[in-house]
C-alpha cells in the first residue's frame, strides 16, 4: 500500500504554524487542493474556516495556537500578509494588561473581503512594511513601535500603560508618543 505523502507534506507545511495552514499555502507547496478536501472528509485535517485547516491530532503547543487561524483567515483564496496588531500585539509583546475580547489583525489597504468577518476578529486596513513586522513564535506581529503608534490612534486609553511597560522592558519609545 503506497504511503500517504500528502499528509507528510501537509505536516511539513503546518508544523511551524501549530498545525494550521491555508489552502493557498498548500497549493503553493504543490499539494493538490482536492487532496486537502479529501483529507478533511477523512478526518485527517480539520476545516477551521473557509480556506483554513488544521492537522487532525496535532498537539496544542502554546496558548497562542488559536492566533494562527486569525492570520491565515484572510488567506482563504490569496496569500494576504496579515499581522497581529493593536491590542493583540500589545498582549503578545507583554505591554499593558489589556485582554482584548477580539483578535486584532492588520491587512493591506487593498485587501477586499468577500465574506463576513468572524465576530471574534477585528480587521484593520493599513500597509505594514517589512520593518514594522516581526515574528513571535512564528506568528507575524507588528513591532512594538508600530503597535504603540496604532494604539495611539485606536485605543489611546491604553497608550500610557503600554509606553510605561515598553520602557520598563527596554524598548525604545518614539519621543513623539511620550508627549501624547
Amino acid at each position: 500500500m503506497p504511503k500517504d505523502t500528502t499528509l507528510e507534506r501537509l505536516y511539513e507545511l503546518a508544523e511551524g504554524q501549530d498545525g494550521y495552514f491555508s489552502m493557498p499555502q498548500a497549493l503553493k507547496a504543490g499539494i493538490d487542493g482536492n487532496a486537502v478536501v479529501k483529507a478533511a472528509h477523512r478526518g485527517r485535517v480539520e476545516r477551521i474556516s473557509q480556506g483554513v485547516y488544521r492537522l487532525g491530532r496535532f498537539p496544542v503547543l502554546s496558548e497562542r495556537t488559536h492566533l494562527w487561524e486569525s492570520v491565515l483567515w484572510p488567506q482563504a483564496r490569496d496569500r494576504v500578509p496579515a499581522a497581529l496588531s493593536h491590542e493583540t500585539a500589545l498582549t503578545i509583546h507583554g505591554l499593558s494588561d489589556a485582554n482584548p475580547a477580539q483578535v486584532h489583525i492588520t491587512v493591506p489597504k487593498a485587501f477586499r473581503l468577500r465574506r463576513e468577518v468572524p465576530s471574534w476578529l477585528t480587521i484593520h486596513r493599513a500597509n505594514v512594511d517589512d520593518d514594522q513586522r516581526e515574528y513571535v513564535d512564528g506568528l507575524p506581529v507588528t513591532t512594538v513601535e508600530r503597535t504603540l503608534r496604532d494604539i495611539a490612534v485606536t485605543a489611546p486609553s491604553l497608550l500610557h500603560d503600554a509606553i510605561d511597560d515598553a520602557k520598563r522592558k527596554g524598548y525604545t519609545v518614539p519621543p513623539d508618543l511620550t508627549d501624547a
